[in-house]
């Protein structure tokens, strides 16, 4: 199998993270905060969020809250705000982790929403954003990187646009989390969610929302948390706050060591290569007048060459490139609906092929090649 769906979940997994989960599988489940051992040293989520810290460029690494994964950090961000009464500011490339909370709050007559159009590449002006908010404005929530079109918007930009108006910024990362900088910090994001099964290298069913300081925000789930137990109330320190439960700790494994091998990897080169890869496809498809191309080189994470092929729907390719040549891709809507206006794909989508670290050459090229032979045996033959 030639596995082309890495926005989805990234796949093969380094070795050490398999090794990881296994070896923590194989032991005693010991967590140091809940059976009175004091080994910092051997606690896997401090190391993660140690981690976390470094990747993103945040000093208080405590900040950092562990979840399910995207959707539970972006419900914990957009419903744990009080946006009652007010109005939010999000973009056209939303995924349905941020479009469907926010609808929710609409449809109950909580909130107003403004979202913002994207340009035929999926990129949204930092400027457009700036004009859609209002004086009832309560929050901005905007997708750092499209998981259809991969393109990337400006956070930093975007962020200072908020701040002006001290409305506060809620930033779906989970396509670029791994895969290009985030400067915490430095950009003064206030929540940014992520997802550890997709470029961080993680396994499923783990993430996190970094909770800046400059917010309030309310817990989504309250409860256990191992500690502080004679409190009646949910604690209010940091990150038991927003940790109610048992936590995920083989996924917290998982995505300590996938961390640990971006930073062993180094996420330039790893960037680079699958930039590469998606910069080939790009060049070698381009000479087909019969391939559409959304995904463009610039202000783009180059991870996903989006496309679609004439006379072709998405789910078409998508059954000829398994059936004939055993290569996943993703087709469809991908969960974000609202993009499909801008880049005229409606109501079937498109086809998205996102590589990885790990894809060879070889495997580039029976891509390429499938994609082609797709293009001769049905785009070529309309009689019309």
């Amino acid at each position: 199998m030639i596995y082309f769906n890495n926005a989805a979940t990234s796949w093969p997994k380094p070795a050490q993270v398999l090794q990881a989960v296994h070896n923590y599988l194989s032991n005693p489940p010991c967590h140091s905060a809940r059976v009175g051992l004091e080994k910092e040293s051997d606690d896997p989520a401090q190391s993660c969020r140690l981690k976390l810290g470094k990747l993103f460029n945040v000093k208080d690494t405590d900040r950092f809250v562990f979840t399910s994964g995207s959707t539970e950090a972006l419900n914990l961000a957009i419903n744990g705000l009080d946006l009652k009464g007010g109005n939010v500011v999000s973009t056209a490339i939303e995924h349905n982790s941020v479009i469907r909370p926010l609808k929710h709050l609409e449809v109950d007559g909580k909130i107003t929403i403004n979202f913002v159009a994207c340009d035929k590449w999926g990129y949204v002006a930092p400027e457009l954003i700036e004009e859609a908010i209002n004086d009832e404005t309560r929050a901005v929530v905007v997708n750092h990187s499209s998981n259809v079109t991969g393109a990337v918007l400006d956070i930093k930009r975007i962020t200072e646009i908020a701040h002006k108006y001290d409305i506060p910024i809620i930033v779906d990362a989970s396509q670029s989390a791994g895969a290009i900088e985030i400067d915490i910090d430095n950009w003064g994001i206030d929540f940014l969610a992520f997802t550890g099964h997709k470029s961080l290298f993680g396994i499923q069913g783990i993430g996190g929302l970094y909770v800046g300081d400059r917010v309030k925000l309310k817990p989504l789930k309250v409860g256990g948390t191992g500690i502080k137990s004679e409190v009646l109330v949910q604690p209010e320190g940091m990150p038991i706050y927003y940790e109610a439960g048992t936590p995920n700790v083989p996924g917290i494994v998982s995505l300590d060591a996938g961390i640990g091998f971006i930073f062993e990897t180094g996420m330039e080169n790893i960037h680079k290569r699958k930039s590469d890869l998606v910069k080939t496809i790009i060049n070698r498809l381009r000479e087909y007048p019969e391939v559409t191309i959304y995904t463009s080189e610039e202000n783009n994470n180059l991870s996903n060459f989006c496309f679609n092929i004439k006379n072709m729907v998405p789910e078409e390719v998508g059954y000829f490139l398994d059936s004939s040549y055993d290569i996943v891709v993703r087709t469809g809507i991908h969960c974000a609906p609202l993009l499909l206006e801008y880049l005229g794909v409606h109501p079937w989508g498109t086809v998205r092929a996102s590589p990885s670290y790990f894809t060879t050459d070889e495997e580039l090229e029976i891509f390429i090649k499938a994609v082609e032979d797709a293009v001769r045996l049905f785009s070529r033959n309309d009689k019309n």
